[in-house]
């Protein structure tokens, strides 16, 4: 009986975990609008560019960690790619209120990247 009540709750963990991730899951978030009940799709400013350093949906779900890997390479290894530079992306997104803020601000995260980094205006 011991077991059986273990192996219940392990199945109830494993599913309440993976309802969440699907709740979480970015690429949804993009499709609809302000949350709570608002329909349509979330405008963000399109980047200037032609082609970004990976593709779009890549970028939706892991831009925070290629960010922070890039940071820690460049602040602590001194390693610095241009084309992986955060001043890099804002020649394509030039708008960080029509495009980063709009986002964060829907999916409830506040980044501190701009806590030392400018955006141009």
């Amino acid at each position: 009986m011991l077991r059986l009540s273990t192996l219940i709750r392990f199945v109830l963990t494993i599913l309440l975990l993976a309802s969440g991730l699907l709740w979480l899951n970015p690429v949804e978030l993009m499709a609809h609008e302000g949350g709570g009940g608002h329909s349509g799709p979330l405008q963000l400013e399109l980047p200037k560019g032609k082609e970004c350093v990976k593709s779009t949906e890549w970028m939706r779900r892991n831009h925070m960690d290629f960010l922070k890997h890039n940071r820690d390479q460049a602040v602590r290894e001194g390693i610095r790619v241009k084309s992986d530079s955060l001043k890099n992306c804002t020649t394509c997104h030039t708008s960080r209120e029509k495009f980063c803020d709009r986002c964060h601000t829907y999916t409830g995260v506040a980044p501190n990247c701009f806590e030392c980094h400018h955006y141009p205006k």
